[in-house]
């Protein structure tokens, strides 16, 4: 019949193992990381602020846009009326008023235009800072696989 061997704390835990140099060099590896964890987390938040500015810049550019759109329709508006309602004949008003639909509806479509590449372009530029940060994690976890 075989005997247990029996396990004793100086067993496991060996004393000898554990010198000032080698905990010298444990607490080192230990900041480093710390330090290395606080900088990619600081970069992160870089990424983060820098990400939320291009999307203020594209919102302010969309707005720009819409206000100066909208202002210019308002305008057309306002003259087609006044065109309309000088108008010697009912069908030189209708004419007025169709010419007048047919462009707004040209200036409405080539405005949905303009404003899908300034959405596009703010999604594509509010995008690429969180897209570089997550690369670096990617290459950082990868590094330490084994």
């Amino acid at each position: 019949m075989a005997t247990a061997k029996t396990t004793t704390t100086a067993d496991v835990f060996d004393i000898k193992a554990y010198s000032p140099e080698s905990f010298k060099e444990g607490y080192e590896k230990f900041a480093e990381g710390v330090s290395s964890i606080a900088d990619f987390q600081k970069e992160t938040l870089n990424a983060l602020m820098a990400s939320a500015g291009a999307f203020t810049k594209g919102f302010e550019k969309l707005t720009a846009e819409q206000a100066a759109f909208s202002k210019a329709a308002f305008e057309d508006t306002v003259s087609n009326v006044k065109a309309a309602s000088s108008s010697k004949t009912l069908n030189d008003a209708m004419e007025l008023n169709s010419k007048f639909v047919r462009t707004s509806i040209e200036k409405n479509l080539g405005q949905i235009n303009k404003v899908a590449d300034i959405c596009a372009e703010t999604a594509k530029d509010s995008v690429e800072p969180l897209t570089t940060r997550y690369s670096d994690l990617v290459e950082k976890i990868q590094a330490y696989r084994p």
